[in-house]
């Protein structure tokens, strides 16, 4: 008689469980690291705007162009704001799919250990019945001698 796990169907969902956590997790992963990577992108961007406006204020510069830049400075400025607002978004998510990948793993580790151990007890029993079976063999010889 094979060893047979009462919850073996359970164990496979939970184990199903766990990988799709798992690829949730590393959907949300890229999903911050492309939204910090745009943020990096605009403050390098909104730096090397000042740095130019700095220059040109030295250089002597039309109010036109001034105004232009101060324009462009501003805009990056609010896109800088609404992407951090996106980047903290992002981030809380890959957060909440980290715990939730580490619950089904811990769940689907419960699952694995009850297994373990229930072959560990029904090998046991196995090995148990084979000492009897054998007992009774050489009581059986001795006894027919």
């Amino acid at each position: 008689m094979a060893f047979t796990y009462s919850f073996q169907k359970i164990m496979e969902l939970r184990k199903r469980e766990k990988e799709q956590k798992e690829q949730e997790y590393q959907q949300s992963v890229q999903q911050f690291e492309r939204m910090a990577t745009d943020l990096y992108e605009l403050l390098r961007q909104k730096e090397q705007m000042e740095e130019m406006y700095k220059q040109n204020m030295n250089q002597g510069i039309l109010v036109h162009q001034l105004q232009q830049n101060e324009k462009i400075i501003f805009q990056i400025q609010e896109k800088i704001q609404d992407i951090q607002k996106k980047t903290d978004r992002a981030r809380d998510l890959m957060y909440k799919k980290e715990n939730e990948m580490s619950d089904a793993s811990i769940e689907w580790k419960k699952y694995e250990k009850v297994k373990e151990w229930e072959k560990q007890a029904y090998d046991r029993s196995l090995k148990h019945e084979e000492e009897k079976v054998m007992d009774e063999i050489s009581t059986r010889k001795y006894a027919f001698r």
